[in-house]
């Protein structure tokens, strides 16, 4: 009877010590690769802000249920991605244009390491075709994510997107 209260006891240890560790490394992993994209802006447009349409032409190409999707007149590739509901700014996405500028380094055609230099090293790269990377920065805070297409060290397409 004492043996069998032993090796109960020692098996009640070693789950509960496996359930403390899993806690601790998921608490770690959830805390890393974090950065503040609160302050991000592209062409003078932050994340969550309301947004005078009139300015704006709507595409009417793409349909979905909560979002619209917009794009300014002298702008065609700089698209807005807007809730329905509010009219607050839940996107954006940056293709081609070299004149749109962002605060945080990236423009098109500028070097990846603007970017690096301005928001840190808390990023995930991924390789994709025909000598593309994309890499990505999350704010886990505010549920943001920032988006860089590049090619050759020179960025393609920047895009930025909130819950």
């Amino acid at each position: 009877m004492n043996r069998y209260k032993i090796n109960r006891l020692v098996i009640l240890s070693i789950f509960l010590l496996m359930g403390v560790g899993t806690l601790l490394l998921v608490n770690y992993l959830k805390s890393e690769q974090s950065t503040d994209l609160s302050h991000i802006t592209i062409d003078d447009m932050h994340l969550n802000s309301t947004v005078d349409k009139n300015q704006l032409i709507e595409f009417d190409d793409i349909v979905l249920k909560k979002y619209k999707f917009y794009e300014k007149y002298n702008q065609p590739d700089l698209v807005f991605k807007v809730n329905k509901a509010n009219n607050k700014l839940k996107g954006m996405s940056l293709l081609k244009n070299t004149k749109v500028k962002t605060n945080f380094g990236g423009e098109i055609e500028g070097h990846v390491q603007d970017v690096v230099r301005e928001l840190g090293n808390n990023y995930k790269q991924k390789k994709l075709r025909n000598s593309y990377y994309l890499m990505t920065y999350y704010d886990k805070n505010s549920h943001t994510k920032l988006s860089i297409m590049h090619k050759h060290d020179k960025i393609k397409k920047i895009e930025i997107y909130t819950k």
